[in-house]
């Protein structure tokens, strides 16, 4: 019903959305996880073109389960918490939810080529960030940030023309100079970025 009401537009509340996930994931929602209506909005925009879409750091997959409820495309999400990745799958499965998958990797063994389409809300930041982490698990280093966030720069600059992109928050160090901004929401923290 929760997909359904998505689907046709209802309104639905981030609170009411969140009820999918268990209550100790609910509670990261706000800080960590996309809104429903910035999740509408980014899915506009990269599932337009595209018929895959990649939500770099999906988290338990809210992004994801928005966007192919509210568009056609396919949506897979690359996450490397073992934990969100099953909540996300379990949720999948039991919605069935058949244009969503998760990837339960690290983001540097993930080709960008797949894809035509690029979500990105903040993802690294918690390795240069000590306050309100998701969990103790991720390893708090400059040098790690600077990794993850050059590989996804340098496998964004290698996308074709017409390859689009969604930031969200952030420091916008992983968009590439080939990028450019096409317009911007949400008080200029939602970002729409097409490749040259």
């Amino acid at each position: 019903m929760l997909f359904r009401h998505i689907k046709a537009n209802k309104d639905i509340s981030d609170r009411e959305f969140d009820k999918v996930f268990p209550s100790n994931i609910r509670l990261l929602s706000d800080m960590h996880f996309t809104s429903v209506k910035v999740a509408k909005l980014a899915s506009d925009y990269l599932g337009e073109k595209s018929n895959a879409v990649l939500d770099i750091g999906a988290g338990p997959g809210k992004f994801c389960m928005i966007g192919s409820a509210w568009t056609s495309a396919q949506y897979v999400g690359v996450e490397q918490r073992t934990i969100l990745c099953d909540i996300a799958n379990h949720v999948i499965e039991r919605y069935d939810l058949d244009r969503v998958s998760m990837i339960n990797e690290n983001i540097v063994n993930v080709q960008f080529s797949e894809f035509k389409s690029f979500y990105f809300f903040n993802s690294f930041h918690e390795n240069i960030c000590r306050e309100d982490p998701i969990d103790q698990t991720t390893l708090r280093s400059r040098q790690l940030y600077n990794c993850y966030v050059g590989y996804v720069r340098n496998e964004l600059d290698t996308m074709p023309s017409g390859t689009r992109l969604v930031t969200y928050y952030g420091f916008l160090k992983e968009v590439p100079k080939s990028y450019k901004l096409v317009l911007d929401a949400e008080g200029g923290f939602l970002k729409f970025w097409e490749r040259r």
